[in-house]
């Protein structure tokens, strides 16, 4: 966040439609928003201030009010099918979506949440071109997009895709949101693909095997950031989040069961999203540790107690995750 009235955006992701950028429900529909998420490194817009229009909007009136803290995370990678082939024998492939067209992308579900791969196209001229987790986002109560940009151009918040992605110490955090519909049931409930149309061309599974674990929705996300006391204040601002847990280097927030973690980043370290984790039914940590490694993974040590129920790993994209056990 900046005081100094919103400025330019230096862009980590560019595979990315601007189409899809409405703040509207995404985890009813997650075929059709999450096709968004990996979106490889966003093409810079220009701010949207236009003071005129702002004057005649009143700002929303802050904190909103989260539904869900982890809605969905973005990962770009090289190789899209290299990956999405990774963690469709990690989680359950058949339940993996995945589209050729406008771009290619594979969407994983956690039930709840999800995670899209998405092509790596580099940055700031091509200088970015390792793999990363480009964002995340939050699913927030009902509120009308003007009102939002509004307020966010009257705090000087760093934002673009028309309000749909905000600034926080260079991390790109998405918002959804939208009015609440109903849960549907029985054959309702499958996830299947949007009609064809468009450009779109969904893609057959990766692989329909046994998954080596079941998932059961995130656990946490992990931020490193360069300024932890600003980027509390303005989680505090902007979603009304108190940390339930905190030291001098580190703070966890949490709605329901899920928690976002922001750790001080180490002198010259970039702020970034440096790792997730999923809850996974029990496991035999010998049998999954060997399955990972088979497929170019790198199990990482635990110690202590967290090694009866965490296994931490590097994808082959040297992306972190944790599987922890419920």
């Amino acid at each position: 966040m900046s005081g100094h009235g919103p400025t330019r955006l230096e862009p980590t992701f560019t595979s990315f439609d601007p189409a899809l950028t409405s703040l509207e429900p995404a985890f009813e529909r997650p075929t059709r928003r999450l096709f968004l998420q990996s979106c490889g490194a966003l093409v810079a817009t220009p701010w949207l201030t236009r003071a005129v229009a702002a004057a005649a909007v009143e700002p929303l009136q802050l904190p909103l009010h989260l539904r869900q803290l982890i809605n969905h995370i973005g990962i770009s990678v090289p190789d899209v099918t290299k990956s999405a082939t990774f963690y469709s024998h990690l989680f359950d492939g058949a339940r993996i979506v995945g589209q050729e067209k406008p771009s290619l992308r594979y969407v994983i579900s956690f039930y709840p949440g999800q995670m899209s791969v998405g092509d790596l196209r580099g940055a700031a001229g091509g200088a970015q071109m390792q793999a990363l987790i480009d964002h995340f986002c939050v699913a927030t109560e009902p509120y009308d997009p003007a009102a939002w940009r509004a307020r966010l151009d009257q705090d000087g918040i760093r934002y673009f895709a028309r309000g749909s992605f905000v600034d926080i110490d260079g991390i790109a955090v998405q918002l959804t949101g939208g009015r609440r519909r109903a849960a549907p049931s029985g054959a309702a409930r499958r996830r299947t693909p949007p009609p064809a149309g468009g450009g779109f061309k969904p893609m057959p599974p990766l692989y329909t095997g046994q998954p080596l674990v079941k998932a059961h929705g995130f656990e946490h996300v992990m931020l490193h950031v360069t300024d932890l006391d600003a980027s509390v204040a303005t989680f505090r601002k902007l979603f009304g989040l108190a940390p339930h847990q905190s030291g001098a280097a580190e703070v966890f927030f949490s709605v329901g069961a899920v928690r976002l973690g922001l750790r001080k980043a180490a002198d010259g370290e970039k702020p970034s999203i440096a790792s997730y984790a999923i809850k996974v039914e029990k496991f035999d940590r010998s049998q999954v540790s060997e399955g990972l490694e088979a497929l170019g993974a790198k199990v990482e040590p635990s110690e202590g107690r967290e090694r009866r129920s965490v296994l931490r790993f590097a994808d082959p994209d040297g992306l972190r995750c944790a599987l922890w056990a419920v």
